[in-house]
């Protein structure tokens, strides 16, 4: 038992760095910045005035980001009218067109946008979402999560991994409705984006 303790320890803390501080950023309001979806339009966070699935993904990502969006849309699947699904690439070589073809790709319901935004890394700073791009791999390395906006855009919930269960996430938009919030049951259990040789 020592040594599964001693593993899920170290399974823990490894890469903690790119987690965010739950305790910093929970209730606190995003910025309302500026984003544009995969068809040009562009429109602001708040302006949606509902709940907000936020996922940090990269277009071009070959690994977890299909299997977290994948996992999501499966996981939505009975809340679409409750919600709205906002994939923020914080790539930003990442244009209108990549955005598309992540969204066909991935034949995503009306009320989920891929979406860019000049003002990406602030909005990113706000959730406590940390990456970084790994030259040699030409790769990025970033966690797994999902963030859930209040309608009024106030951070209620994160979720960690590829595969949301579906009973947590509608726990987390009923919450988020009624703006609450609340810390991760296993802060700082998670999945990250990564490779090694």
């Amino acid at each position: 038992m020592s040594v599964f303790l001693s593993f899920l320890l170290l399974l823990l803390s490894w890469g903690s760095e790119l987690l965010p501080d739950e305790k910093k950023t929970i209730g606190t309001y995003v910025p309302d910045v500026v984003l544009e979806d995969s068809e040009g339009r562009v429109f602001r966070i708040r302006e949606l005035n509902r709940v907000v699935v936020l996922n940090p993904i990269y277009t071009k990502c070959t690994s977890a980001c299909p299997l977290m969006t994948q996992g999501l849309k499966r996981a939505i699947k009975d809340l679409e009218e409750s919600l709205v699904v906002l994939s923020l690439t914080f790539d930003p070589r990442d244009n209108p067109e990549d955005l598309r073809r992540f969204r066909q790709a991935h034949n995503l319901p009306e009320n989920w946008y891929v979406v860019r935004s000049k003002k990406a890394d602030s909005l990113l700073q706000a959730i406590g979402y940390r990456y970084s791009y790994n030259e040699k791999l030409g790769e990025f390395d970033h966690p797994n999560l999902y963030v859930v906006l209040t309608p009024s855009g106030k951070i209620s919930r994160y979720l960690y991994g590829v595969n949301p269960k579906p009973r947590d996430l509608e726990l987390a938009v009923l919450e988020a409705k009624r703006e609450e919030v609340r810390l991760s049951p296993i802060e700082g259990f998670w999945l990250r984006c990564f490779r090694y040789n």
